[in-house]
């Protein structure tokens, strides 16, 4: 029998994955590109960090109209966007930093996309939680090739083919997790919450304690608005396993987290308990929203 080889896929785990237009070739016809660079609050480059534009006039901050990753030199390079007026965001799409610092929208800086313009020097910094660790899960040759493929497939849609296919193939695969936790920020990135939600279901059927998971699908269901209760419901599930994680031991922390240094892993849990309540807090606002438009129409039928 021919041995199948097996190898260590390093992969990187937290709230948004990245690339996902592409950063060469001709632009689309009345779209312009951003250009910048991104650092460490700390010092040093933010590579692995994701970086998107949103509509100044999405409140949701759900319409990231373009998706790229730093480089080694933290810098970025976003392309394809309509003319149109944006606010730049990076890092995490439960806490992201708003360009040109903070997390606070009311204090971020719009820029206006011009068809074949290029708008540089687009220049930050993000807290030094806003990429995801490194994690080595082990795949075969088949499916580290395949899921590679994918990571390095720049056009969205193309890149949502090539992960869906992934699943098809290889549903047993240990990338699954990854797999689905792209597809959610794809969906998203697409405006369609719902879908996303339906991948994270998927993700936390593999990885039931993932908090970065329950946040996703949380958010999703805010999104969407398909169902406030799962929103409200996953947002208060990771606020209480980030505790029970709090509480517990060092020694024994998830395996997700077996190679984090004690230093790591304080970072992580005050990092995921201030994303936690953030979350949970934005969630129920959208429920009370909800509520207001509810009440508002009854009003103006009676």
């Amino acid at each position: 029998m021919r041995q199948i080889s097996i190898i260590r896929v390093i992969v990187t785990v937290f709230f948004i994955t990245a690339s996902a237009h592409a950063q060469t070739g001709r632009l689309a016809p009345g779209t312009g590109i951003v250009t910048g660079s991104i650092q460490f609050e700390g010092g040093g480059p933010a590579a692995g960090v994701r970086v998107a534009v949103i509509p100044w006039d999405d409140s949701t901050g759900s319409n990231m109209t373009s998706l790229a990753e730093t480089d080694s030199a933290g810098r970025f390079r976003l392309i394809d966007i309509p003319e149109g007026r944006y606010f730049v965001i990076a890092g995490k799409v439960s806490s992201p930093t708003f360009f040109p610092a903070g997390g606070d929208r009311s204090k971020a800086t719009s820029i206006a996309v011009e068809p074949a313009r290029t708008i540089s020097n687009i220049n930050f910094k993000v807290p030094a939680d806003s990429r995801r660790p490194n994690l080595i899960v082990e795949a075969n040759a088949a499916e580290a090739s395949a899921y590679q493929r994918a990571s390095n497939e720049k056009n969205l849609f193309s890149k949502i083919k090539l992960l869906r296919d992934f699943e098809t193939r290889f549903p047993k695969s240990a990338l699954m997790p990854k797999v689905y936790d792209d597809l959610m920020d794809l969906y998203i990135a697409r405006n369609e919450p719902d879908t996303a939600a339906d991948y994270g279901e998927k993700w936390l059927e593999l990885e039931p304690d993932n908090v970065w998971a329950m946040v996703q699908v949380s958010r999703s269901y805010g999104l969407s608005q398909r169902d406030l209760r799962e929103a409200v419901r996953y947002g208060e599930m990771a606020v209480t396993t980030v505790a029970k994680l709090k509480k517990g031991s060092f020694a024994g922390r998830p395996p997700l987290f077996r190679a984090y240094t004690p230093e790591m892993w304080t970072t992580t849990i005050t990092a995921l308990e201030a994303d936690t309540a953030r979350n949970l807090a934005w969630v129920k606002q959208v429920v009370a929203w909800h509520q207001n438009a509810v009440n508002a129409a009854v009003r103006t039928r009676r």
